[in-house]
């Protein structure tokens, strides 16, 4: 942490030297900021390759992509080198050739004024690389330079909501600090800190979820936009007269704390928080903070410690974060252990499918319909999309072609430590239909994964991927030795398959077809501005073929060898003691029970003990407590006994949990 103690030192001398002019102290802090959180590309080769009408040959000056926009990489080359000539550490500062560079491309730009279809890009993107190039040149632009180049800046039109009002913000305000207009930034500074609220809509969600274009988790996308621009904000605003109230910046930081960090393993996430932006090379990364940890120190120092240990975590150093976490109003779960991380995400009629549009996102359609993902290190999924089958999504359960539809019955339950996620599933195609109970129980380093009271017309070619990522090691069946090679191989009956780190245990006679094989992609099949480049990578997919069973389930187990795996399945540490249409339950060997109640039902235990439930609703008993929460989000009373013993459960409608001393 020794770079992040001398940043600290950096950002204290910043704060005292800037208590002149508060608008020149934002500017000062501006630049500061970028210089410590932008990397700068490799400017020589822009300076070699820049032409006398001040383009780069490697440009595409007629793209309309409304995505990735190539045009854009044109502002970002300025940006670095503006970031050079005002360095004085660069070997090129204040060179003349440079200046002449920086002139001929700031030039081509104010003159062309490029547009493109859409409107971000107007007003916003392009707006936010001039701010940026403003800030760093501001001494040393012509009067005609600084005007033409306030006018792109100017593109700008405040408004919008979330990710979108901040952006939009935040260059009103740069704008009023560059144009000493007093009155636009306390404007703008009023819209921000306004934004930085709890809310059922657009924005950070009573759970510090983050939602976006309706309710659509959206915590490393839109989110990530969101909470970096509002950190840096609150940092430029620091003791000026539009500084962010104190309960602004605690929001900021529960989001951080109680939302952010859960959803990823380190720095790397799933593709259930960042929606559509799944289909751009490198988004998995996206839940790196580790260079605005010395900025949330600073605005809230007595979380020091946390946000240290955070910035440990994603550096690969630092002890993992330990138990469950259920975001009701996301339908997400996170699980982390010392050994893994587990990740679901469901969907329900409060939340939204992964949405495609600037031509993004063009095969996720069954995201969101109960994926999950197992990490370790996070080089499990990242940057593997190009590969991926998207008709065999990790952990949905599905037919080819099918489409999922939103079903209310979805929910989860949690101890702090361990937890149970729910979904009643159905999807359809055409005259094929199929529901199925969806029921994830999660405890220590296993992961109990159970379908019941499965339901098939019409579709012959049901199926659950029990995962689908990069073949990283050895792939072991059944007994130690048992090495397969790659290719498609069609298990009878399997009893246990071993991967990198991980068992895969079916629970009752499943055929299986496992699928070990290089595949080759691109990022443009998925997403139409990416690049066409092959990537080829290799896949471990182990898929439960269902046939005519109604009930089914896997688990999934920490095994470091596959001796382990061996041994386990001698010992198994958790029973399947209901698996129906009205209930189903998991008992674990340390005596924690979990069951999901569709209606009401019991659960009869091996010692006669009994668990019983009036009414829909998720049951975890463990260490002299019960939890409980309502899937159907109806809210009031349920009533439960627990051997001879009759409790009653006053549930909140919002899905989140209650407990009882037992």
């Amino acid at each position: 942490m020794q770079k992040f103690s001398l940043i600290l030192i950096l950002l204290a001398l910043m704060v005292s030297q800037s208590k002149g002019n508060p608008v020149d102290s934002i500017l000062v802090r501006s630049e500061r900021y970028l210089r410590q959180t932008v990397p700068v590309e490799d400017v020589q080769n822009w300076l070699n390759t820049l032409n006398e009408n001040g383009q780069w040959p490697d440009i595409d000056y007629s793209d309309r992509q409304a995505a990735n926009w190539r045009m854009s990489a044109h502002l970002q080359r300025l940006r670095s080198m503006a970031f050079e000539w005002t360095d004085p550490g660069s070997t090129l500062y204040n060179q003349p050739k440079l200046k002449g560079a920086i002139d001929g491309a700031l030039g081509h730009w104010l003159e062309k004024r490029y547009q493109n279809p859409n409107w971000w890009h107007n007003q916003i993107g392009v707006p936010r690389f001039m701010q940026d190039i403003i800030v760093l040149l501001r001494r040393d632009l012509t009067p005609e330079q600084f005007k033409g180049a306030m006018e792109v800046l100017g593109q700008h039109k405040v408004g919008g909501s979330g990710a979108n009002l901040v952006w939009s913000a935040d260059l009103g305000l740069h704008w009023g600090a560059l144009a000493n207009d007093v009155a636009m930034i306390k404007k703008c500074s009023d819209l921000l800190s306004n934004e930085i609220s709890v809310t059922r809509g657009e924005g950070i969600q009573p759970d510090f979820s983050y939602h976006q274009h309706g309710a659509r988790l959206q915590t490393y996308h839109y989110g990530e936009a969101f909470l970096r621009e509002n950190i840096k904000l609150a940092w430029e605003l620091q003791n000026t007269p539009w500084e962010f109230p104190g309960e602004k910046i605690d929001i900021l930081v529960n989001f951080v704390l109680q939302g952010w960090q859960w959803m990823a393993r380190g720095m790397y996430t799933v593709p259930g928080t960042v929606d559509r932006s799944v289909s751009r090379e490198g988004v998995l990364k996206h839940a790196d903070l580790r260079r605005m940890v010395p900025y949330l120190i600073q605005l809230k120092e007595e979380h020091a410690e946390a946000f240290k240990a955070l910035a440990l975590r994603q550096e690969g150093n630092g002890k993992q974060l330990q138990g469950f976490k259920y975001y009701p109003y996301s339908d997400f779960s996170a699980y982390h252990h010392a050994d893994f991380s587990f990740f679901v995400k469901t969907i329900s009629g409060r939340t939204r499918f992964s949405e495609s549009i600037n031509g993004e996102n063009l095969k996720g359609r069954l995201l969101n319909s109960g994926d999950t993902y197992f990490m370790r290190d996070g080089m499990e999924y990242y940057n593997l999309m190009p590969a991926w089958n998207w008709e065999f999504i990790p952990g949905v359960t599905t037919f080819p072609h099918a489409q999922t539809k939103q079903q209310n019955f979805t929910g989860g339950v949690s101890n702090g430590q361990c937890g149970l996620t729910v979904m009643h599933h159905r999807a359809e195609h055409e005259t094929k239909n199929l529901s199925v109970n969806k029921f994830w129980a999660v405890h220590r380093d296993l992961v109990v994964c159970l379908m019941a009271d499965m339901q098939v017309q019409n579709a012959d070619s049901v199926y659950t991927v029990m995962d689908q990522c990069r073949w990283r090691s050895d792939v072991t069946v059944n007994k130690p030795g048992m090495v397969l090679g790659a290719g498609v191989h069609a298990l009878k009956n399997p009893t246990w398959i071993h991967h990198a780190g991980f068992a895969y245990i079916p629970l009752s006679p499943s055929n299986t077809e496992l699928q070990l094989k290089s595949v080759t992609g691109s990022w443009s099949l998925i997403n139409q501005s990416g690049s066409e480049q092959p990537v080829t990578e290799k896949i471990f997919m182990p898929v439960l073929l269902h046939g005519r069973s109604t009930s089914s389930g896997y688990v999934v187990a920490v095994c470091k060898t596959a001796e382990e795996a061996r041994k386990l399945i001698e010992k198994p540490e958790w029973a399947v003691v209901r698996n129906d249409g009205e209930c189903q339950a998991v008992l674990f060997r340390d005596g924690t029970l979990m069951a999901a109640f569709a209606s009401p039902a019991q659960v009869r235990l091996k010692n006669k003990k009994q668990l019983s439930a009036d009414k829909p609703c998720l049951v975890i008993v463990s260490g002299g407590k019960m939890f409980v929460s309502d899937p159907t989000r109806t809210g009031g009373a349920v009533n439960i006994r627990w051997g001879n013993k009759q409790f009653v459960f006053i549930l909140p409608a919002a899905g989140t949990g209650v407990a009882q001393d037992i």
